[in-house]
């Protein structure tokens, strides 16, 4: 594949990543690629770090990836702090994608439930302009409040499988959120479909309401 097919887009660094330490399988994130066209680029952007296994699934596509590590921003580690305004300001910043990017697959894996209310609101509002009518993403939500999250990043393995690695930064606070509650404050998506996993947390595909 051609560098043109297949461009990385991400912050420079040292890759923050201990070795895969388990392997998920996912019955809901093969469901991305149904209606994928070969002959299209893919515009994918991932919360996360630019793990290995994920640059190498990706390759196959014709395909321009961007790898937001926003786990590790202050606007996210200090969310408590910060006015909604601000949060939102710090979410603006991440996302200086090039002019007439949209996304056509966002993967937020867990992300979402380490952001508090004020938070999430902020990201939907910073997200929206890179969407289209046609956007995707995956992720995992919870069952109930009382989950407890793994300090946890996850890759892509294949269609069907997913590898887990132990996060080198410091666990997070947790901020999970009813289904209710992140229809109301990630308005620019809808819930597709919903799986819930052995552990309690609900694995989740969405699609964009623009």
């Amino acid at each position: 594949m051609s560098e043109a097919a297949f461009q990385l887009d991400t912050a420079p660094g040292p890759l923050r990543a201990g070795p895969v330490t388990s392997q998920e399988p996912s019955k809901l994130f093969s469901a991305l690629f149904r209606q994928v066209d070969p002959d299209q680029r893919l515009t994918v952007l991932e919360i996360g770090t630019a793990l290995p296994e994920t640059v190498d699934f990706f390759s196959q596509f014709r395909c321009r990836l961007h790898f937001c590590d926003l786990y590790a921003e202050p606007c996210v580690r200090e969310q408590s702090d910060l006015s909604e305004t601000e949060l939102r300001h710090g979410f603006e910043e991440q996302f200086r994608f090039p002019a007439g990017t949209a996304f056509d697959l966002c993967l937020f894996w867990d992300f979402l439930s380490y952001l508090d209310d004020a938070a999430l609101r902020a990201f939907n509002s910073a997200l929206r302009p890179w969407l289209h009518s046609n956007t995707q993403a995956h992720g995992f939500g919870v069952h109930h409040l009382a989950i407890s999250l793994e300090n946890i990043q996850y890759g892509v393995q294949d269609r069907e499988t997913l590898s887990v690695r132990q996060r080198l930064t410091s666990q997070m606070r947790a901020h999970p959120h009813s289904q209710i509650e992140m229809h109301d404050m990630l308005d620019c998506f809808k819930f597709e479909r919903g799986l819930l996993l052995p552990d309690g947390k609900l694995e989740m595909l969405l699609k964009s309401r623009l």
